[in-house]
């Protein structure tokens, strides 16, 4: 096996470990009653972006949330 195939391994392995953990903190964070844990949590969380990103972040919730309202018509 070349270095190549076991960097591309690597990556893939990583990669679903990641989705994975984003999957569990997903759930954990739904569960979360509390909106004074869920700031922090989402403040810990989104405080790892720059601004440019946050904006995107934010326009994708936007747009988001107007697709689920035009399906709910």
């Amino acid at each position: 096996m070349t270095d190549k195939n076991m960097e591309n391994i690597n990556h893939i392995l990583n990669k679903r470990s990641k989705n994975i953990l984003i999957n569990k903190i997903d759930v954990a964070y739904r569960d979360i009653e509390n909106f004074d844990y869920q700031y922090v949590i989402m403040k810990s969380i989104l405080n790892r972006f720059n601004e440019r990103q946050l904006k995107v972040i934010l326009k994708s919730c936007k747009m988001a949330r107007k697709l689920e309202l035009k399906e709910q018509q």
